[in-house]
């Protein structure tokens, strides 16, 4: 799956493939089976990104089922 992000230290957006997205059922956050990589900083934490709108939209779609 496909999501959108834009990275907090170079403000730029991305798309990233992401794998397979689930949730974690303590800690609520999303888990991704492939990192996450930002073209110009490299692999980036979730902290370390923000999802788009888009890519807001693409992890309720992806999750819906979850």
């Amino acid at each position: 799956m496909i999501i959108n992000f834009k990275c907090k230290g170079c403000n730029q957006e991305f798309d990233c493939e992401m794998g397979k997205i689930g949730i974690n059922d303590q800690t609520f956050r999303p888990d991704f089976e492939k990192p996450n990589f930002c073209p110009r900083c490299g692999e980036r934490g979730l902290d370390d990104v923000l999802l788009t709108e888009l890519g807001q939209s693409q992890m309720t779609e992806a999750t819906k089922d979850a």
